[in-house]
């Protein structure tokens, strides 16, 4: 990586092999840096890589997330079995609109995720957290991304949600195929799980408009703003972004907290000592997204006419990617950007993205991260791996920090 026309492929083995070294490159060499995804074949994806430039894309309406709209046309290429889910997965999600219909649905769903209504249920998330230590604890050795990172939000979301306990399994099988997509799981499977839970949600929904519950799918089905209300389309839609915002994101947030800290003794050590300091386990968790969150690369935009930043230009209609994981390591916005430092303040970090588009459920994922890890500090003095930290690998999936597995040691 040393000359001006080197080609990144983000999630190429080489890439993949040290993504930290790639980004430093990027943003020392080619801040704006046109590239390759593994997984796109042979379509060009422009890389922005530095804080500010990030920061500036991430509200700046020349790029767009669905430029035109997201039609029809492009479910055309997809066979019948999956067209429901992705056409409710593109049409409908938030994530992929932009203003007027993105602040429309903003509007109507931002009350339920507000610090005061997330707090709310903050009692909840410790009671679950107690609840699985007692049941793994006595194990010694455990597998803490599946037996303790994972399933915190899952009950969660399965209780913020509504879903019966006869119908969890069914809606756990449906949160697993949505997060792991239809290229790693088949497109049988897939698609199977997917219309299942397409259809268990539609029925939670018929069920919760005939008698309101105290879950956020009542609050979502209820809320109102100058008497427009969402569809059944977009109720689904919310339901499948909860599931990849509040479950997927903080599970792998937790899983790469424990880690982040077993990796820094001294930092850990002061958050033991210091089991009732708000204040502190907050920053812990801010400087946990910046320095080791799971996502590190938002939802490509699209240039809508010709953007010309350090001397490059991205023409119009090209696939952009602020790099966020990059952008947190810049020095030229953060001292000492490589050191892990839980009293770093101020702490501006990318990791939940930056305006218009700025995560709904960063609260949540910040609540669940500092119960759950305050919790499993509080009771295992002696955490620790279980495994060489050099057999730890990551899932191969560009812009993601996902660990395979994490074993460790209780007690």
């Amino acid at each position: 990586m040393s000359t001006s026309d080197t080609m990144i492929t983000v999630g190429g083995p080489e890439f993949l092999a040290d993504p930290q070294a790639h980004y430093t490159w990027l943003r020392t060499n080619a801040p704006v840096h046109c590239g390759r995804m593994a997984y796109m074949g042979e379509q060009d994806v422009w890389l922005v890589s530095r804080y500010e430039d990030c920061r500036l894309m991430l509200a700046d309406d020349r790029f767009l997330r669905s430029p035109g709209g997201q039609g029809p046309a492009m479910l055309a290429g997809f066979p019948d079995s999956v067209r429901e889910p992705i056409r409710l997965m593109t049409t409908s999600n938030m994530i992929l609109m932009d203003d007027p219909g993105h602040r429309r649905l903003r509007k109507l769903v931002a009350q339920p995720f507000t610090p005061r209504a997330i707090e709310r249920i903050s009692g909840r998330v410790g009671e679950l957290s107690h609840g699985l230590l007692d049941e793994l604890e006595p194990l010694g050795r455990v597998e803490l991304r599946e037996r303790f990172a994972l399933p915190v939000p899952a009950t969660v979301i399965n209780e913020m949600v509504g879903v019966p306990h006869a119908d969890r399994e069914r809606f756990g099988r449906g949160m697993n195929a949505l997060v792991t997509g239809m290229a790693r799981l088949g497109q049988e499977s897939w698609a199977r799980e997917m219309n299942a839970l397409t259809e268990l949600v539609r029925e939670l929904i018929e069920h919760k408009r005939a008698e309101p519950g105290e879950d956020i799918l009542t609050g979502l089905i209820q809320a109102e703003e100058d008497g427009d209300r969402l569809s059944e389309d977009e109720l689904v839609a919310m339901v499948f972004l909860l599931v990849t915002a509040g479950y997927e994101t903080t599970y792998n947030l937790i899983t790469n907290a424990v880690l982040t800290l077993l990796d820094h003794p001294d930092q850990l050590a002061r958050l033991r000592a210091a089991p009732d300091d708000e204040a502190l386990w907050r920053r812990a968790v801010e400087e946990i997204v910046r320095y080791s969150g799971p996502i590190g690369g938002t939802k490509p935009s699209t240039t809508v006419e010709d953007v010309t930043w350090h001397d490059t230009t991205i023409p119009a209609g090209a696939t952009v990617i602020p790099v966020l994981a990059a952008a947190n390591r810049d020095p030229a916005a953060f001292d000492d950007p490589d050191t892990f430092d839980i009293d770093r303040h101020p702490n501006a970090h990318l990791g939940f993205g930056h305006g218009v588009h700025f995560c709904l459920g960063a609260n949540l994922a910040r609540m669940e991260t500092r119960v759950a890890l305050r919790e499993l500090v509080r009771r295992n003095p002696n955490l620790r791996l279980a495994t060489e930290r050099s057999e730890l690998a990551l899932e191969p999936m560009p812009f993601w920090t996902r660990y395979e597995e994490l074993p460790v040691h209780l007690g």
